[in-house]
């Protein structure tokens, strides 16, 4: 028998995590007037809050004082109404401490929550037996893989229907000693338990054996998120026949399913997205096809590999509500759908390759509340005809289609959600969104739309999302938009339209992200301030317009939220505002392109977590500040060039490990490249880019979580090649780039950049360069640019650069190189201009010829007898085009003078098609020369009549 500590103190944790969260105390939810909790429960729930850790008086309500003894009432707990005894305890979700193992127990609890609980001890639930009427515990988020045997301890709970588990860090190991416990003759725990959530943990495939054992009686299992990796035991399906819930989301299962998960009769949700799957969809829809097929209601395979056509077979299942085939690879015409999902709700195909117009598949299915179909190879035209049958439609998304509706349309349906991106509905406003006044999410970008923006739709409340870019809208923002708009909006994207005029003051206290690049708003940045320090901005971007003046210096307002700011391509003066130091969270700062100046402000050594700092083409002077290299280590992407930036490069640049690209071209920096560059570890390892499935919108209602980190990433302009500009938006994470050129850096090439073997771009043309060419350049095997050129430097060219099998751009042209050009196709292959002005240099393409370089005199027989001089490469070239030319001449006259002589069917129709093209051609020739010929007989009467013409009029001209 354990202590008495030990087992108080497990009850107290027992009955401490399963006070519900968000329970209010009203006498209607824990008991009657006049029934008072029991008072030894209520000195027992005490001691567990004395040993609990509540640094935010989760539980202040709990006490001795007169207002606060009716423990029933108390925040978290549950009585029954009739007995007044303690049937529920959830304290999951407080931020509570716990620094002891599980307290007494509570004989009558039926619902114990210890979710996310922090455990400052390895957790002993030895205690956790005693509770023998429990039915719910939960032990979610809390670290078990020091656990005593916990295992063993819960199966001993006769009456538990249900155990959640989820994210325990527990192991295949940890169940290992259990398996005697689950054999048990008395144990009754696999004929009560019924839901199971093992999700979020690191179980590997040899959990089956487990679950096969206990799951008999299991309606609700959920796997997801564990490395099972690999397939599904054939005998799945005959062991789990119970089961109503089965979730085996993102667990690298690969291959199809057993036929044996057709067994499973009561199946109602089958949830398998996120994984490897592969194969015919109609073979993975067959397994399915036993009695599953009568009970499944929602079938979720999305983002798998699984392909082919939309199976016929799937028809069977009659009373599918939800079917999400979205992300795969499957292609062809869909099937009227009408006929076999009467009752289907949701139909989620996004992101494959079907194609035809999918207008009739849908058109009848009266129950449908959600339509995605973006993202196909569809064409054709919707009418308002297709969508007048679907009254209970909620969430539409469409893409790539023409949407036709007359100007007085009135849809039958309230959407929520409107997705039509890419979608021709112009050129004007489609004006049937005006009846639609419950929807948060509107996107109509890239629809051909050239209208003005209605008034009208400024009054549309609800609205959260409002995406209208890349179209051709034009007009004026109304100056009192802030005051109709929703003040709910949290995402506006206008760019890439015709607007014009002064921005307006958007004071939307919800706004997070607004977006007006590429227009043509003028003037001045008078309202920035009230834009940025009136809502929770977190990115601004006003890039590529006509904005113009200096930038204010917002200090009355803490910008807290702002992670982005890009006001590159416009006409901005002044210096950067010392307000931008405040920025603490700032991520991306975009200034390229204007006409600033100064020095770079000291307070911008606060931005701490800058990865993107592009002030390229402005007029900023001075030394380049060292406290870039102390302060902001987070950079990826620091781009200086083409200002007005002088001195050496200070060493504290060497710190900026996690840099990617490094621009400080066209200024006027003196010295040396510091060796301490190889010190760029980012560029010493190539970019990953992270997966991200952009029509992926799992929860429409909490959106948020997918606009922000997706909906403005900024984007990052480079100068590649020496002369070409690319614009990089997310693939930006795969560059690495070193341009110092256009500088009066002195010095030799640092071998050490020799090390940074993910370098894609070196460019250190036109500086002062001296010494040989790193002989290790070679090592740079993803190198796609390299330019040294207008140099000084000297030697021969390392023979290391025939490695650089991904080389595109060479420039060596203008310094003092000598002796041979490497003979190595990826060298030679580069223009001999690339070359110039090196005039030691030699070799090919230059026709320059080195010493030694010998020309072989060979005599080769031609036509007429004769002798011809050809060199050694000329003479193998020869060689392999005549043997070539006289294989393919073999081959070509046999493939058709050979069939002609073989097949006499095809030799009569050849002669045939000859005498045809004969008289074809006799006949056009003929036609031809017969107009040509009257044409020549007009002219010529013409002629005769002009000449008469002009011989009457001269002798009537006296002299």
């Amino acid at each position: 028998m354990k202590n008495t500590m030990n087992t108080c103190c497990v009850v107290h944790i027992l009955l401490l995590l399963l006070l519900p969260l968000s329970v209010k105390s009203n006498p209607s939810a824990f008991g009657e007037v006049g029934i008072k909790c029991i008072e030894s429960e209520r000195q027992a729930l005490l001691k567990i809050k004395d040993g609990l850790i509540d640094n935010y008086g989760h539980l202040s309500s709990w006490g001795d004082q007169e207002n606060k003894r009716e423990c029933c009432m108390w925040p978290g707990i549950q009585c029954n109404s009739l007995t007044g005894q303690v049937d529920t305890l959830n304290l999951s979700h407080l931020n509570l401490k716990f620094p002891y193992q599980v307290g007494r127990n509570i004989s009558n609890l039926k619902s114990f929550d210890l979710g996310n609980i922090e455990f400052l001890h390895a957790i002993n639930l030895d205690s956790l037996s005693l509770l023998s009427s429990l039915k719910h515990l939960d032990l979610s988020g809390n670290n078990l893989s020091e656990a005593i045997d916990w295992l063993c301890v819960v199966i001993e709970l006769p009456s538990l229907k249900t155990l959640l588990l989820r994210d325990c860090s527990i192991r295949d190991m940890h169940l290992g000693s259990s398996f005697s416990c689950i054999n048990y003759p008395s144990s009754s725990f696999s004929a009560s338990l019924e839901v199971l959530d093992l999700s979020m943990n690191m179980f590997s495939p040899l959990i089956f054996q487990w679950l096969f054992k206990i799951g008999n009686k299991i309606v609700h299992l959920d796997l997801s998120s564990n490395p099972l990796q690999g397939s599904v035991p054939d005998s799945f399906g005959d062991a789990m026949l119970s089961l109503e819930y089965l979730n085996m989301t993102s667990c690298g299962l690969r291959g199809g399913i057993p036929k044996s998960m057709g067994n499973i009769c009561s199946l109602r949700t089958l949830n398998m997205y996120y994984n490897n799957l592969t194969g015919e969809l109609s073979e993975f829809i067959g397994n399915l096809s036993g009695c599953t097929r009568n009970s499944l209601e929602v079938l979720l395979l999305n983002e798998n590999q699984l392909s082919g056509s939309f199976p016929h077979n799937i028809t069977e299942f009659s009373s599918l509500k939800v079917l999400d085939l979205s992300a795969n690879q499957l292609t062809g015409a869909l099937p009227n759908l009408a006929p076999s999902f009467s009752s289907l709700r949701e139909l989620h195909l996004v992101g494959n390759r079907f194609n035809g117009n999918p207008a009739n598949s849908f058109s009848d299915l009266l129950h449908l509340e959600s339509l995605d179909i973006a993202y196909n190879s569809f064409k054709g035209i919707i009418t308002e005809a297709h969508l007048s049958n679907l009254p209970q439609l909620k969430y539409l998304f469409l893409s790539q289609l023409s949407l036709e509706t007359s100007s007085d349309w009135i849809p039958p349906f309230q959407l929520h959600l409107i997705s039509l991106q890419s979608c021709k509905l112009g050129p004007m406003f489609p004006k049937w969104i005006r009846t639609q006044r419950n929807f948060f999410y509107l996107d109509i970008s890239n629809a051909g739309i050239s209208d003005t923006i209605p008034t009208w739709l400024w009054d549309l409340s609800p609205i959260r999302l409002l995406n209208l870019s890349h179209n051709h809208i034009s007009g004026k923002l109304p100056a009192d938009l802030w005051t109709t708009f929703s003040r709910n909006c949290r995402v506006i994207d206008l760019s890439f339209n015709d607007l014009e005029g002064t921005l307006p003051p958007l004071l939307l206290s919800n706004l997070t992200i607004l977006t007006l690049s590429k227009n043509r708003f003028s003037g001045s940045l008078s309202s920035l301030c009230k834009i940025i320090g009136d809502n929770r901005l977190s990115a601004l971007d006003i890039s590529d317009n006509l904005l113009s003046g200096e930038i204010p210096n917002c200090h009355h307002t803490q910008y807290q939220n702002l992670s982005h700011l890009n006001f590159a391509n416009n006409n901005l003066s002044g210096e950067i505002p010392s307000f931008v130091g405040t920025l603490s969270n700032l991520l991306h700062l975009d200034l390229h392109n204007n006409s600033l100046s100064g020095k770079l402000p000291p307070s911008m050594k606060n931005c701490s977590h800058l990865n993107v700092l592009d002030l390229g083409n402005n007029r900023f002077f001075g030394n380049i500040p060292s406290w870039i290299g102390e302060s902001l280590l987070s950079l990826k992407f620091l781009i200086l060039r083409s200002n007005e930036f002088y001195g050496e490069i200070p060493l504290q640049m060497c710190q900026l490990t996690n840099i990617k690209v490094l621009d400080l071209s066209m200024n006027k920096i003196i010295g040396i490249i510091p060796k301490c560059f190889s010190h760029f570890s980012n560029m010493a390892q190539k970019g990953n880019l992270t997966y991200y499935n952009p029509y992926s919108l799992a929860d429409v209602g909490v959106f948020h979580s997918y606009v922000c980190p997706h909906f403005y990433g900024g984007n990052v302009i480079v100068i590649s090649e020496g002369i070409r500009q690319y614009e990089y938006g997310r693939n930006r994470e795969l560059l690495r780039i070193i341009d110092l050129s256009s500088n009066k850096l002195t010095g030799k090439i640092p071998s050490q950049l020799s090390n940074l073997l993910a370098l894609q771009t070196l460019n250190l043309s036109r500086n002062s360069l001296t010494g040989t060419i790193p002989p290790r350049i070679g090592f740079l095997k993803e190198l796609l640019s390299l330019d040294l050129s207008r140099n000084y430097l000297t030697g021969e060219i390392p023979s290391s650069m025939a490695d650089l099998n991904f080389l595109n751009h060479l420039d060596l042209s203008y310094n003092n190189l000598s002796g041979k050009i490497p003979s190595a196709t990826q060298v030679q292959s580069f223009n001999a201009s690339q070359f110039l002005g090196n005039t030691l240099l030699c070799g090919l393409p230059l026709l320059q010829k080195c010493p030694g370089d010998k020309t072989i005199e060979q005599s080769q027989p031609t036509k007429n007898g004769g002798a011809g001089t050809v060199s050694e490469d000329e003479d193998e070239f020869d060689k392999w085009f005549y043997t070539g030319m006289g294989v393919g001449f073999a081959v070509g006259f046999w493939v058709i003078c050979g069939s002609l002589v073989l097949k006499r069917s095809w030799r009569h129709a050849y002669f045939l098609l000859m005498i045809n093209i004969k008289d074809w051609v006799y006949v056009k020739i003929a036609s031809a020369l017969g107009k040509i010929m009257e044409k020549l007989s007009k002219l010529k009467l013409l002629w005769t009549f002009r000449k008469v013409i002009s011989t009457q009029l001269s002798l009537k001209i006296p002299n």
